[in-house]
């Protein structure tokens, strides 16, 4: 069909404005995506970090790594399904298993994790040589050919298993119906009481833990009306998910709290509690220091001042993946002089002290990683794996 010129310039102005929308939009979405720049010795103010799902599939526990197949989401397409997302803990990264702190050592592979996270800061610039050329980086031969959509959000500030993301959001599942011959369990959502507009189908094993009360309980103890917490693995890759555990009820859930609970009070005895140097005063070495969040609030009165012979510290540095060099040895007391509130952001407990050193070392110094241990703590040694000093 012919248009005339007046119709051809009116059709090829809607066209330049059609796509002139779509730009904005995308520079707008893209506005909306640009990532925060982490700082060093900075904690990043709160809402800042990039939220990533997925399945733990692999981890280091010394030095903090891991990695997750993330979730499945419209965003991907096909070929992108299930690529990994290698990621590094934060120095002030914390992890929650089981609606307690945890280590990456406490987390089960399998378990599905809601994770935040930042992109490293950028690299800086290669000096220039004598004839005004920068010198070529070297290559990093990527330990995968392809990675996930997210990726380049690698650095994690927090991850959470499904236990502790209903906890904190106030979520449980409501259970609608229970099919043991297909081992399906159908549910809805609750989030501080509304309900899901969709129920949610989850596949039952007979491996699934059930836990009820005091002890251990069985599917058939699954019934429509409860309200529960489910751990899951394989979420989205087969169907919503897996059921790993289920918590039939509050006694069970306070009790899988207070035993993770625990099990990191006793890594916390064993490795001290972490933190970075805000400050250090040469002359009267004195050292302030703000504690990393990765631990249980009720333990910042072990840091009180009471004035007396017991106000004692012991510190020793350590690097970014938190591991000391050899904290037997290379420990330092000192006396705790002020624990005192500061503005919480991410990563930050909030609690700031300060302690006068009996000796200042290398590693007492703006900016770097420190561990402390309150007087009422022994320090112990810790397996050959886990110093820097072998």
């Amino acid at each position: 069909m012919n248009y005339s010129p007046r119709l051809q310039v009116q059709h090829g102005l809607r066209v330049v404005l059609v796509l002139f929308a779509c730009f904005a939009l995308h520079l707008s979405a893209f506005a909306a995506e640009t990532p925060f720049q982490l700082k060093p010795g900075e904690f990043p103010p709160n809402g800042t970090p990039h939220y990533v799902d997925g399945e733990l599939v692999a981890l280091d526990h010394v030095n903090r790594t891991g990695v997750l197949r993330p979730d499945r989401t419209d965003a991907q397409r096909r070929g992108d399904w299930d690529l990994p997302h290698p990621f590094t803990l934060l120095p002030f990264g914390s992890l929650h298993y089981r609606g307690a702190a945890a280590e990456l050592r406490d987390i089960p592979i399998g378990t599905h994790l809601h994770g935040w996270f930042y992109q490293p800061p950028a690299p800086p610039k290669e000096p220039l040589d004598a004839k005004g050329k920068r010198a070529v980086a070297k290559t990093v031969v990527p330990k995968y050919e392809r990675l996930g959509l997210d990726a380049a959000y690698s650095l994690a500030a927090r991850l959470e298993d499904d236990f502790s993301f209903s906890a904190r959001e106030q979520r449980v599942w409501r259970v609608d119906a229970v099919d043991l011959e297909k081992f399906t369990l159908t549910t809805t959502g609750l989030t501080a009481g509304k309900a899901d507009a969709k129920t949610t189908t989850f596949q039952l094993v007979p491996g699934t833990r059930v836990w009820r009360g005091r002890g251990f309980g069985e599917l058939k103890d699954l019934a429509a009306g409860q309200s529960v917490f489910l751990n899951l693995t394989y979420a989205t890759l087969k169907g919503p998910g897996r059921c790993t555990d289920i918590w039939l009820d509050a006694e069970s859930r306070t009790l899988a709290t207070a035993q993770q609970a625990e099990v990191h009070r006793q890594s916390l005895r064993e490795r001290g509690f972490a933190g970075w140097i805000d400050t250090v005063d040469n002359q009267q070495a004195i050292v302030t220091v703000t504690l990393f969040n990765a631990f249980d609030p009720k333990l910042r009165e072990l840091f009180r001042v009471t004035n007396t012979t017991n106000d004692t510290i012991v510190a020793a540095t350590a690097e970014d993946s938190l591991r000391t060099w050899d904290q037997i040895n290379d420990r330092k007391r000192g006396t705790l002089l002020e624990a005192k509130e500061v503005p919480a952001a991410t990563g930050s407990s909030g609690l700031q002290v300060k302690f006068k050193v009996e000796l200042l070392i290398e590693g007492f110094r703006p900016k770097r990683i420190i561990r402390l241990w309150p007087s009422a703590w022994k320090i112990d040694d810790l397996p050959r794996e886990e110093r820097l000093y072998q």
